[in-house]
């Protein structure tokens, strides 16, 4: 494997998780450029993303409760005008599911000084002026006298978790200017840009807002080189048409290629899953210099024979743009293509991974490059 150049170090050159939601314990002794993970249905591959994710945010609240809100982890609350609300199950984050105090999350690489942590404490005394002198309007009940204390590196802060339902939902008697200042905590360290796709076939939404972010530059062009590694015809150029407003199909906004040899542009969805999904990761590789980007199922719609081609384009890509790149996959076809990819590209480190589970201990086992080709010869499962 190629060693790191001082301007390609890996923000997670390894990783360690410990009691977030369905995961006692994994470490992932080495990271690469790009990481791929296989494993079964429900083994916590997801879930390992959903912890870089936190990990990149420095456990800002804003991604706790998008990962809660994703996995669908609410509860039904009665709020202080005796109306029922719904709220994030911040005792979900925990692989004991409670939210009782002493409960520890741990994220982050083997090095301890650079691990996030998140504890459930119970709020007492001076802990509890210190936190509520910013909302002086609201009076708490005592059952909720429970916060979340995160730690990062020297820095730490501690959010009573009536707080975070109420920044996070419809209160109107909460003064957001006092929420802000108390949850984006000045001393504590800046998030590392950590983009994500999901499973699904990426809406035109998610594909405005990266091709934004590259339009008329260098990427935008890769992003269509990219395409083009798909689709039978040969796209051209890729633009956004319609109004921002959502009134009718007629102003719904779509992205449509102009394709050689056709004077009538085309809808980028007509040319395929496969087609959309490979331009979106292009354009969020583009969009994330300098960071992370976690893509739950990276081969959804893509069909087999063009694997290979998709992750020469991920691997070539991450390592121009300094992107480090975790993935998950199903797929056999997907594993094979991408060890055929990397053991290709010998200048850029990718790794894959198995996530399997020995009885109540989850474990990755690592499969180099050469160890996935020969597997593809021989029909070897390592998924």
């Amino acid at each position: 494997m190629p060693a790191e150049m001082p301007d390609q170090i890996l923000h997670l050159p390894s990783l360690v998780i410990k009691n977030f939601r369905g995961i006692d314990e994994l470490i992932i002794p080495r990271l690469g450029r790009v990481t791929l993970l296989a494993g079964k249905n429900g083994v916590g591959k997801s879930t390992v993303l959903d912890a870089v994710r936190i990990y990149a945010a420095r456990a800002r609240t804003r991604v706790l409760s998008e990962v809660l809100l994703g996995r669908d982890e609410i509860v039904n609350m009665i709020d202080e005008d005796g109306e029922e609300s719904a709220a994030p199950d911040w005792g979900a984050l925990f692989s004991s599911r409670r939210l009782s105090p002493d409960q520890n999350i741990l994220i982050g690489p083997n090095q301890d000084s650079d691990a996030l942590q998140i504890r459930v404490v119970s709020l007492t005394g001076e802990d509890l002026t210190t936190q509520f002198e910013l909302f002086q309007s609201r009076i708490f009940d005592d059952e909720e006298m429970v916060g979340l204390e995160i730690k990062f590196q020297d820095a730490q802060y501690t959010v009573p978790t009536s707080i975070l339902h109420m920044s996070l939902f419809r209160n109107r008697r909460l003064d957001s200017l006092r929420t802000r200042r108390l949850l984006a905590s000045h001393e504590f360290p800046n998030e590392v840009l950590c983009n994500t796709l999901g499973p699904n076939v990426p809406n035109n939404v998610t594909i405005e807002q990266y091709l934004n972010d590259v339009a008329l530059t260098p990427h935008e062009d890769r992003a269509v080189e990219a395409l083009n590694l798909i689709t039978v015809a040969t796209a051209e150029r890729v633009a956004l048409v319609g109004s921002d407003t959502r009134g009718g199909l007629q102003s719904r906004r779509r992205v449509l290629v102009k394709v050689k040899g056709n004077d009538n542009p085309i809808p980028l969805r007509s040319l395929g899953d496969g087609a959309v999904r490979t331009f979106a990761v292009a354009l969020a590789l583009a969009s994330s210099n300098n960071g992370l980007l976690v893509i739950d199922e990276a081969e959804n719609g893509i069909h087999h024979s063009a694997q290979a081609s998709f992750w020469k384009m991920v691997l070539q890509t991450a390592q121009r743009n300094s992107v480090q790149v975790l993935a998950t996959t199903h797929s056999l076809d997907c594993a094979y293509a991408f060890g055929q990819a990397a053991k290709e590209l010998e200048d850029v480190d990718g790794t894959y991974y198995r996530i399997q589970r020995n009885g109540e201990r989850l474990r990755a086992v690592e499969y180099p490059e050469s160890e996935l080709v020969i597997a593809a010869e021989h029909g070897i499962e390592v998924r």
